[in-house]
């Protein structure tokens, strides 16, 4: 019985933005978007979710900037703080992740020029933003 900000899209308890235009953002940039739209890189917790962004992410132009970063005293972790229990990476990977236009995801470096994908939790139809 949620609802999602305008632009998101519904997926179990949560709404998605995949960014799909053509100009590429940082890591920094992409979370302060989402941000922005009171929501957070978005953190995935099974291969389902990942197939729906995959199904989302119609550009071509960019891979997505997610909300999987390392932090160097505490490793890997989620920017909206829920446990990392469920991997995705692409061969030969274990700083920011992306995730390729196939779901598979690669560590890359903060400042390259990525797409991103957001993710906020389903709100009450009062809310005119949905609270993190």
């Amino acid at each position: 019985d949620g609802q999602c900000v305008f632009g998101f899209v519904p997926y179990g308890r949560h709404c998605y933005y995949a960014y799909d235009g053509r100009k590429g953002f940082s890591w920094p940039e992409a979370q302060h978007s989402c941000q922005q739209a009171h929501a957070e890189l978005a953190s995935f917790h099974s291969r389902a979710e990942v197939e729906f962004i995959v199904s989302l992410n119609r550009t071509k132009y960019h891979h997505l900037w997610i909300g999987l970063t390392r932090d160097r005293n505490f490793g890997w972790g989620w920017t909206d703080k829920t446990a990392v229990g469920f991997l995705n990476w692409a061969a030969g990977e274990p700083n920011c992740v992306e995730m390729y236009h196939d779901g598979l995801w690669n560590d890359n470096n903060c400042l390259e020029r990525r797409g991103f994908v957001c993710r906020h939790r389903q709100c009450k139809v009062s809310f005119l933003y949905c609270p993190l």
